[in-house]
């Protein structure tokens, strides 16, 4: 009898609740405070996310990470997150979050500013440096070379980047190691035991 008496008050008590205006006084004070629509129900769309002020260190084998090189390579967000697996509008909040874009013809313009702590091989010695995350894909492809020369000692996968090197975020030139020699002298060294996690970062 007691159960039956609180199931009566608990729903004469949700009949007196006004939802509609319950509704309408969050959105009102979402708006106030400056979010979209979306942001004060609650579900903000992903041009609502702001920027992260300070976004975590950039993991190259993150999928989201790959989509976003594939985008910048020339491919659409769609074809992007369906290559690596995700859903468009996880790689589109992923895109707002970090990078600016813009859609120019059917080709996004990414600028990245992010910087991270990468390791290079530069003049004999292993390093790690502080660069740009545009910069941070071009010494993912450099180790991908590496990892393919010390497989098959094939030193043709290291000439693309004979002379070649990144700049760090303070501007200072880090050249790429290419020498074989050096390289297996690193590796037997294990100082390159690392390596296998870019075999497959394109």
């Amino acid at each position: 009898m007691k159960r039956r008496r609180r199931i009566i008050k608990a729903e004469r008590q949700r009949r007196k609740r006004n939802y509609k205006a319950e509704y309408q006084r969050r959105i009102a004070r979402g708006l106030a405070k400056g979010q979209s629509r979306s942001q004060a129900r609650g579900h903000a769309r992903a041009g609502d996310v702001q920027k992260v002020s300070h976004p975590a260190v950039v993991d190259p084998t993150d999928p989201r990470e790959r989509a976003l090189r594939r985008v910048k390579a020339g491919d659409s967000l769609k074809s992007a997150a369906k290559a690596e697996g995700i859903s468009t509008e996880r790689l589109r909040r992923y895109v707002q979050e970090n990078v600016e874009a813009k859609l120019e013809g059917r080709r996004w313009n990414i600028v990245d500013r992010r910087s991270v702590e990468m390791a290079i091989c530069s003049q004999a010695k292993f390093r790690w440096v502080k660069v740009s995350a545009d910069q941070a894909s071009t010494i993912g492809h450099y180790w991908v070379a590496v990892n393919r020369f010390l497989r098959t000692n094939d030193p043709s996968h290291l000439v693309p980047f004979e002379g070649q090197g990144v700049r760090d975020v303070a501007g200072r030139l880090w050249p790429f190691e290419t020498r074989p020699n050096v390289l297996r002298r690193l590796d037997s060294a294990d100082e390159l035991s690392f390596l296998e996690i870019y075999k497959n970062v394109g």
